[in-house]
């Protein structure tokens, strides 16, 4: 694995934490924005493209905010929640 790729997929992975604060911040408040939404493609085209293809950018509100109800779900059965750590 070269170090770009590497690095991209250290980036994703720390896009991905932000992604479930993200869906525990929208059970709190249905306002609020994806801040992944918020990095311009042109910063980030490699993790970008990866955050498209895992539908962490580019959805509606309804969608991340099934993907809330889905994620607080699963947390109350008892699921591990993502922790950053865990990857690095």
């Amino acid at each position: 694995m070269n170090n770009i790729t590497t690095d991209c997929c250290s980036d994703f992975i720390r896009c991905k934490s932000i992604w479930f604060l993200f869906l525990t911040e929208l059970n709190w408040d249905p306002q609020a924005i994806n801040p992944l939404e918020i990095v311009p493609e042109s910063f980030w085209p490699e993790v970008t493209d990866l955050l498209i293809e895992a539908k962490y950018i580019g959805q509606n509100k309804q969608y991340y905010l099934r993907e809330s109800d889905k994620y607080m779900d699963y947390l109350s059965k008892g699921g591990k929640p993502f922790k950053l750590r865990d990857f690095i």
